[in-house]
């Protein structure tokens, strides 16, 4: 194919992404990414790019950017592949492996997946998947073609390597490695006794992140025109989550059947942990969201709630990564600012939830139910964000007779 045919397709790539109505900084990234393929294909003299050619253009460009560009990148690679392999454009999501390993150590990988989840939610397991693939990308790396052929010193160059990675979760890193090589010994694969490098070097400390105080929460949702169908949803979306406690990633997949009206409760299968929830719904929810239903949502057979607006190409569910820039925008117009890692996210409404149930008098318990937590020392964060409960605790030591005492 010649250069100028093979221009003539990805050009009209690149005029079929600008009709999704991205951000102009998302569809400049994109443009950049398609221009990078193009010239991939020249350099190769392809007439053609398919998933083969993705893969190979992922694994040669991929490894050298952060994660995020990585997906970027990997989204419009198999995207252009897909077009050259079924004639038509098409955006969805990919699944893209930026640290590919060997048959057998995906065998491995997914054996031990499987008994991870014996005992830990799905969420955690795709965590700690994402470490051992790495590893066994290190040990392919390494010439290391076989489970049963690695050391001790591979298994500790590794976490040496990774360990700038992980300054506030090597513990995570290092209980995984533990649970890893546990699982190779335990199918008969290795005898190492690694134990020794893989123990915590301490209690991981947390974090407890702060959450929307009265004040924030009245300018926020004062922000939010409700005479508008993006006011109406975006209201319905931030008092749901306010009121009730909804992850996003909740939120985003709720669908119509999931409210019983009459009994007024919403049910939820949560996506991190893959339970079921069975909640109360308040009657300032409730009204919120038929609001929305019955004066703002475009009628269509679509079963998600909360939709995208309507000069969308398709009628499809929000993605929840969507909520955090709508907050952003609400938190800008209220005047609110927001720094880097200062925790006013759109999960802040989560955790505000969580802790005005606390300081209401809600057991932990019962907080830690609502909320779907899978052990209640996630919830028991939140107990440290009741500042005027704490003071109650603390210990009057009025009594006690000290004196300054220095070194002799």
């Amino acid at each position: 194919m010649e250069a100028n045919t093979l221009r003539k397709h990805f050009d009209y790539l690149i005029q079929s992404t600008e009709k999704l109505q991205l951000s102009k900084y998302v569809l400049e990234r994109y443009k950049k990414h398609y221009e990078d393929v193009f010239l991939f294909c020249v350099e190769k003299h392809l007439d053609a790019f398919g998933h083969r050619n993705a893969e190979d253009f992922c694994r040669v460009k991929c490894l050298s950017l952060k994660k995020f560009a990585a997906k970027e990148t990997a989204k419009i690679a198999y995207t252009t592949a897909g077009y050259f392999e079924n004639g038509y454009f098409m955006w969805k999501s990919i699944t893209f492996t930026l640290y590919p390993v060997c048959e057998n150590y995906e065998k491995l990988l997914e054996g031990f997946c499987r008994e991870l989840l014996k005992t830990l939610s799905p969420g955690t397991v795709r965590g700690g998947a994402g470490i051992i693939r790495q590893f066994l990308y290190f040990l392919e790396q390494s010439k290391v073609t076989s489970a049963a052929r690695m050391t001790a010193l591979n298994v500790l160059d590794f976490v040496r390597q990774e360990a700038p990675n992980h300054k506030s979760s090597m513990a995570k890193l290092l209980r995984t490695m533990r649970k890893f090589v546990c699982f190779l010994r335990s199918e008969g694969i290795v005898e190492l006794d690694v134990d020794r490098f893989l123990e915590n070097a301490g209690r991981q400390r947390q974090k407890a992140l702060p959450c929307f105080t009265d004040d924030d929460i009245h300018r926020i949702f004062a922000q939010i025109d409700r005479s508008t169908d993006k006011g109406r949803r975006d209201y319905a979306i931030f008092v749901t989550s306010f009121r009730i406690g909804l992850r996003a990633s909740d939120i985003s997949k709720l669908m119509l059947t999931d409210i019983d009206w009459a009994g007024k409760t919403v049910r939820v299968v949560q996506k991190k942990t893959n339970t079921v929830l069975e909640l109360p719904l308040p009657v300032d929810v409730g009204n919120a969201i038929a609001d929305y239903i019955l004066h703002a949502r475009y009628k269509t057979d679509c079963p998600y709630i909360f939709l995208r607006l309507r000069n969308s190409p398709s009628i499809t569910p929000m993605n929840p990564t969507a909520f955090n820039g709508c907050l952003r925008r609400y938190l800008e117009k209220a005047g609110i600012e927001r720094t880097g890692w200062d925790g006013r996210s759109f999960h802040a409404l989560r955790r505000t939830a969580g802790t005005n149930m606390v300081m209401s008098g809600v057991p932990i318990s019962t907080v830690s139910q609502i909320l779907g937590h899978g052990s209640m020392e996630s919830s028991k964060r939140y107990i440290s964000l009741d500042t005027e409960t704490l003071r109650e605790c603390a210990l009057d030591l009025g009594e006690m007779h000290t004196e300054k005492e220095g070194l002799v």
